[in-house]
């Protein structure tokens, strides 16, 4: 039988692709964990071993992934299975000449030998294939233009972007060479920051977290109209807090949410747009900040947890707003709350696992200790606290399963930060950062709300596409779309409708970043003055009259003219909040209390079922 012989094989080469993922996955973690510590001391054979590591992880795992792949083979199978393999070569095989040699290549910089460059050029291309399977074309592109214009700027024709002529060992020393620049830059977050966390935050799901959170936030959602919503914006911002990544969240909690949310009432489209919104909502919430909040830490040499806890109110805030739509949107259109009992025996047994072992974390971070160390210590009191959790303790299977998940996420965003290193070092090197805020600067009117306008449609634009990460480098040096992409196809919904019905959600939040510009303090947590508060009082009733304007809804359905109104009205609140004026903010907040009134009021007067029509 040819198809199954076929099947027999490809199981077996999935079985040693998973076996040789798990050895030197376990091997490399053994290592961090010695490094934690202290037991390391050369940090360029150090670095060299960690890239080395990751990369062959993270082509074990693309071959793997191919392999693994169940549907007929498809056109591009061999074409990406031929990626996989040559990637993996290139890069492994270029990161142990590097190791091998990292002290000479340390001290003699940037004056390399010809098989030292050859080596070079290998890495380069290796990673680069390897990201290319894991994080795509658009993220690979960006990477190879930066690079390109490293080598090659010098001969574009123009006095603004043009560059000095670079010797290609020079540029190779910024970008694969050199133990400190390109790879390695960012890779040392990885090694130092992340890697644990990210082992924690996977095993903590392993352990039953995730179905604790959603049993969570089913509770909450039992009082509330539209409450099927809050299990997706409890849950997925938990889990997208502690994960890091929107597009991975979306899958591993949208497969329980958004069919919950359709059968209470909720559009297909609008279901995978809050599930979107609450998981993109976990890209700028503590712990992790979409590792965005480690390049922060790194970029401004400061502690980590400083970064952190300077996001905790904007965190919060971005979800109020999510909240707050979702809760007009419901009252909208009438939606029942949850009916689905929860299981508070699960919650009770999993939660003390949950508390107290991201207690122990917050506190070691919370005293400088390193990431890398909270995360170790975050582990061990889970391991210990799940033994206790009764019939809900994970068996072998899920305890192995959540270690594999949580192996294969730290490869693959430890490549990102690999990858994108380069990126950062020409943009610094070149000087192409004070170059592209030049050009914004020369063609935007020197504004600073007009130019805090232009690096948001920036930030949005890239966001679409890329990581987190990425699109931070690119927008903060300078000066939301692939997880409804997700969304849409869990919610079996048009990608178009998914999208808008995610921006609408989203407007409440745009509010956000211009806030703590114009008023730094909202950053200043734990220290946060008491004249932070009435700003933030004020912002949540600006997230309010927002979603009131968009949905259409305060007290009863209003009419397009009303709800023209609250548009206005959010448009001096806005104002109100840039231009910290008391006078402005009185308006504001006079203007939405006499709506208040006059919905009241006119509600009062019309008939039973004759309120005003307005669209959707």
């Amino acid at each position: 039988m040819p198809g199954s012989r076929s099947n027999n094989a490809r199981d077996q080469t999935y079985r040693v692709l998973s076996w040789t993922f798990w050895a030197v996955g376990a091997a490399l973690t053994a290592y961090v964990g010695i490094a934690v510590f202290g037991f390391v001391r050369s940090s360029s054979q150090h670095y060299s071993n960690f890239i080395l590591a990751i990369v062959f992880l993270a082509g074990v795992l693309a071959i793997r992934n191919l392999v693994d792949d169940r549907r007929p083979r498809y056109r591009l199978f061999h074409t990406r299975m031929a990626i996989a393999i040559a990637g993996t070569l290139l890069a492994t095989v270029g990161m142990a000449y590097i190791r091998w040699h990292a002290d000479r290549l340390e001290s003699t910089a940037p004056f390399f030998e010809s098989v030292d460059l050859y080596a070079g050029y290998a890495i380069l291309v290796g990673i680069l294939l390897l990201a290319y399977l894991h994080w795509g074309g658009l993220l690979t592109s960006v990477i190879v233009a930066a690079i390109l214009y490293f080598f090659f700027g010098h001969k574009i024709d123009s006095v603004l972007f043009t560059h000095p002529h670079y010797e290609p060992n020079f540029v190779l020393h910024y970008i694969g060479l050199g133990t400190t620049q390109g790879f390695f830059w960012l890779a040392q977050v990885a090694a130092d920051s992340i890697y644990f966390l990210i082992v924690y935050a996977a095993l903590l799901l392993g352990l039953g977290m995730l179905r604790m959170v959603l049993e969570v936030g089913k509770v909450s959602g039992r009082y509330i109209s539209g409450g099927a919503a809050f299990p997706a914006l409890v849950g997925s911002g938990i889990v997208a807090s502690v994960m890091g990544q929107a597009v991975a969240n979306v899958v591993m909690t949208g497969r329980f949410t958004i069919p919950m949310m359709k059968r209470h009432g909720f559009r297909a489209s609008m279901a995978g747009a809050i599930e979107s919104v609450a998981s993109t909502a976990g890209q700028i919430m503590p712990p992790i900040l979409g590792l965005a909040g480690f390049i922060i830490a790194a970029f401004l040499n400061r502690p980590y947890i400083e970064v952190a806890l300077s996001a905790l109110i904007p965190g919060l805030l971005f979800l109020s707003g999510t909240t707050i739509g979702v809760l007009v949107y419901a009252r909208r259109h009438a939606l029942p709350t949850l009916t689905e009992p929860a299981d508070m025996a699960l919650v009770l047994r999993m939660l003390p696992t949950f508390l107290i072992s991201f207690l122990v974390v917050l506190i070691l971070l919370l005293n400088y200790r390193s990431p890398a160390i909270a995360g170790v210590c975050g582990i061990a009191v889970a391991l210990i606290l799940c033994l206790f959790q009764g019939r809900y303790r994970p068996d072998r299977r899920e305890f192995l399963e959540s270690l594999e998940e949580g192996l294969a996420l730290v490869t693959v965003l430890s490549l990102l930060l690999i990858a994108i290193g380069p990126l950062g070092q020409t943009m610094l090197t070149t000087n192409l950062s004070g170059r592209l805020g030049s050009v914004l600067v020369a063609i935007l009117p020197d504004a600073p709300l007009v130019l805090l306008l232009g690096a948001m449609v920036v930030s949005l634009i890239l966001g679409m596409g890329l990581p987190t990460p990425v699109a931070y480098i690119v927008v903060a040096l300078a000066v939301v779309a692939v997880s409804v992409l997700a969304a849409a196809r869990l919610a079996d919904a048009s990608l178009f409708a998914t999208a808008l019905d995610a921006m609408k959600l989203a407007l409440t939040t745009f509010i956000v970043p211009f806030a703590f510009v114009y008023n730094p303090d909202i950053m200043s947590f734990p220290k946060t003055p008491w004249s932070v508060w009435p700003a933030v009082a004020e912002i949540l009733l600006l997230q309010w009259a927002i979603s009131v304007a968009a949905y259409g809804y305060l007290r009863r359905v209003l009419s397009a003219t009303e709800r023209w109104v609250f548009a206005l009205t959010s448009g001096i609140g806005f104002f109100a909040v840039i231009e910290d004026s008391v006078l402005l903010s009185l308006f504001f907040v006079g203007m939405f209390g006499a709506m208040w009134l006059w919905i009241g009021v006119r509600k009062s007067l019309l008939p039973r079922g004759q309120e005003p029509v307005s669209g959707k």
